[in-house]
């Protein structure tokens, strides 16, 4: 089984790190260090921060690769191969859910997406003008207040776990950023 932990810094001694994006690991610089270790042995990663957000090192609910959110960048790491992907930039909240197993990532307080063992399973449509409240998961829905910008308002949303499907928030323009990608329950894939 993979095993994934942060390091407090870059090792003093052994292999140079991996680093992600490999144009930035040639900079010396520190990022987010995470250790991969499997039956194969072990290896160290250095990711390059994101903008801003919260950093979370865990094994990926598909049980083979693990995510790695660097500072808001979340990144598919194939331990394997000794590689990774980055999948989406200013995570700044994560919500763990079941069925299928995984987590809920709110990208900068503006939209959500989900993350399950096939992948990224849904991305909502902008939901707030800048930022989320009382965010929380109830029953098969994640739920909250999200500001309208309006006389500095907040107003109810939520998002259909299974989905991504969404009702209210506080942006009332269309997808105009074009994030949003609904499940189909039947296959998983994008609608």
């Amino acid at each position: 089984m993979l095993g994934v932990n942060f390091l407090p810094g870059l090792p003093p001694y052994g292999p140079l790190p991996t680093a992600f994006p490999a144009k930035w690991g040639t900079s010396g610089r520190q990022g987010t260090v995470v250790e991969f270790k499997s039956a194969d042995g072990s290896w160290v990663a250095n990711f390059q921060p994101g903008i801003a957000g919260i950093d979370l090192a865990e094994l990926h609910p598909n049980g083979r690769d693990a995510v790695v959110v660097a500072a808001g960048d979340l990144w598919l790491v194939n331990a394997e191969a000794r590689s990774a992907q980055c999948l989406l930039p200013a995570i700044d909240s994560v919500f763990a859910v079941d069925d299928p197993k995984g987590w809920v990532f709110t990208r900068q307080g503006l939209a959500f997406a989900r993350l399950g063992p096939e992948g990224i399973l849904w991305h909502t449509k902008r939901l707030s003008l800048d930022g989320f409240s009382q965010v929380r998961v109830e029953g098969d829905h994640i739920i909250g207040l999200a500001w309208t910008g309006e006389d500095d308002q907040m107003v109810p949303f939520e998002v259909e776990l299974s989905t991504g499907r969404s009702r209210g928030g506080g942006f009332a323009s269309d997808d105009i950023e074009g994030w949003q990608r609904i499940a189909h329950v039947a296959n998983g894939g994008y609608g």
